[in-house]
């Protein structure tokens, strides 16, 4: 399978983003019914705690960009449109989540909850709460794969995606209300990326690609050093750093060596062919 299809028009799958964003959107008009904007923290934290904390702490990795780009690095040859597609999404909803942290400057749970409230997994954060940045990235990192495989296919990505947002909650980071809005930007952000690349062809340029593998090769090899604040994770930063640049090796390194730089090339050829870039 290739991703030749992803920005086929796709009524259906506009529709269900629509949905979700919705459903998020309304999460968000209920807690803003009840007047108070940590509605829902301490009973999801207490929900929470069937599952260890390091589980909690591992998932709430998922939503750091250096991982998602470390999972993804063995795959963006065969899925040049979805990488890039990827990178514009986060750029876009990176950015609109700052505004917002920016904007809002919210307190975080740990600056408000007395210590017998709040079970703290990680780093004690106590600033820039709204919303939940990691939420944003699982979000925005969810769009192109189900643009590509679908609903039923992309089920476990979304599972993931899910718990990963979650943990923002039980690692006592986020209310809910953050997570929720980090949801429906991560979403807003991926389905804009996604269009604007049917257009905007830069990334599938040979030479930027390269460029964009480079710079995440970069962001990966920091993972086993950089654990922001969950530093019992970095077993499991070390194993996807491997997994990432284990795949740069394999399908980059390896034929730039073989073949020289046509070799290398070879893989986005028919990308390039079809749609010259630079």
């Amino acid at each position: 399978m290739n991703d030749q299809g992803l920005h086929a028009r796709n009524p259906i799958f506009d529709a269900s983003i629509l949905g979700l964003c919705l459903i998020f959107a309304l999460g968000l008009v209920a807690i803003g019914q009840t007047g108070d904007w940590y509605a829902g923290f301490i009973p999801a934290q207490a929900a929470s705690q069937v599952l260890p904390p390091w589980l909690w702490e591992s998932l709430t990795t998922l939503g750091d960009g250096r991982v998602q780009l470390a999972l993804m690095l063995p795959f963006c040859l065969r899925y040049p449109r979805v990488f890039w597609a990827l990178v514009v999404g986060a750029l876009l909803a990176g950015a609109m989540s700052r505004g917002f942290k920016v904007w809002f400057d919210l307190p975080r749970p740990a600056a408000v909850l007395d210590a017998s409230q709040i079970t703290i997994i990680g780093a004690r954060l106590t600033a820039h709460s709204f919303p939940s940045g990691h939420s944003v990235s699982a979000f925005s990192f969810i769009v192109a794969w189900l643009a590509l495989l679908g609903w039923w296919r992309a089920l476990p990505i979304v599972i993931i995606a899910t718990l990963a947002a979650f943990s923002r909650i039980a690692v006592g980071a986020h209310w809910p209300v953050d997570v929720l809005a980090g949801a429906l930007i991560g979403l807003v952000g991926g389905w804009a990326g996604l269009r604007l690349t049917r257009k905007f062809r830069w990334g599938l340029g040979v030479r930027a690609h390269w460029i964009l593998v480079a710079i995440a090769v970069v962001a990966v090899a920091t993972l086993p050093f950089d654990g922001q604040g969950y530093p019992d994770t970095r077993p499991w930063r070390i194993v996807a750093c491997l997994w990432g640049l284990g795949g740069f090796v394999l399908f980059y390194l390896r034929p730039l060596l073989r073949g020289g730089w046509q070799a290398a090339n070879r893989p986005l050829e028919g990308l390039v062919a079809e749609h010259p870039a630079g």
